[in-house]
């Protein structure tokens, strides 16, 4: 039996994920190479690692057993280059982080030098509702985590790194320019994040008592030109410096 671990690391994608495209792209690699792996893989053993059920691929119980190994094989891998890295006197290891989808517009910042001082880190990060970070905090999965609202049920230590600020957006011809911003608060439709969201806390903090609710589970329709006829949102500050930005340079 030969087998390499960059094999052993595709078919435990593989697995894990239940499908070649999913692995492919969380490895970065093209299906055709990710088939090919776990084909060189299966040429291996006589028993039968997948097997195609209607249109979806299938892991076998024996290719469970094998996924299971593989994980075990290449954890012990990843550790040997961690302490080989730390006996190097580097930092090294995995990183975990889970972030709200506001988060994405700043995380970048405040990662990258930290990334590219300590190479032999290993990061791990997350863009997912606030409800599922807090869930994932709970259980202690995360090394950290990026939240706009304190969790009030759950002890945390923080630190603040910026402000969350929020802006009223709409499209300027949905506007009406002899309204005032009251008014506006007073008469328009507002369109809300969905259940859990940090941005519709806030807003229902303010605003729901007083305005009608068109709620939208997408964050991307909060940002784009259906604003104007649907109503009007708050989004994160970098959100719209971002959007706008874009715009501008779109524009004849």
């Amino acid at each position: 039996m030969n087998y390499s671990l960059q094999q052993l690391r595709v078919f435990e994608c593989i697995a894990r994920l239940g499908s070649v495209t999913a692995a492919a792209k969380e490895l970065h690699l093209t299906q055709p190479a990710v088939s090919l792996q776990l084909k060189s893989l299966q040429d291996a053993f006589d028993l039968p690692l997948t097997e195609r059920i209607g249109r979806g691929l299938h892991i076998t119980p024996f290719g469970r057993d094998i996924a299971q190994v593989a994980e075990n094989i290449l954890r012990e891998v990843d550790e040997i280059n961690y302490r080989a890295l730390q006996h190097n006197s580097l930092l090294a290891g995995k990183l975990s982080i889970m972030t709200v989808s506001t988060g994405k517009y700043v995380m970048p910042y405040f990662l990258t030098a930290f990334m590219r001082a300590h190479p032999g880190v290993e990061l791990s990060l997350d863009v997912t509702s606030r409800s599922a970070v807090l869930d994932e905090l709970a259980h202690s999965a995360l090394d950290f985590a990026l939240v706009s609202i304190l969790p009030d049920s759950l002890p945390v230590k923080h630190i603040t790194l910026m402000k969350n600020e929020l802006f009223l957006v709409g499209r300027p011809d949905g506007i009406d320019p002899n309204k005032g911003g009251d008014e506006i608060l007073r008469t328009d439709p507002l369109l809300f994040r969905e259940q859990g969201s940090g941005t519709r806390s806030t807003m229902e903090e303010s605003w729901v008592q007083r305005h009608p609710l068109q709620e939208r589970a997408r964050t991307h329709l909060e940002r784009s030109g259906e604003t104007g006829t649907l109503g009007r949102t708050r989004i994160f500050r970098d959100a719209a410096h971002r959007h706008t930005t874009r715009t501008r340079t779109r524009a004849p």
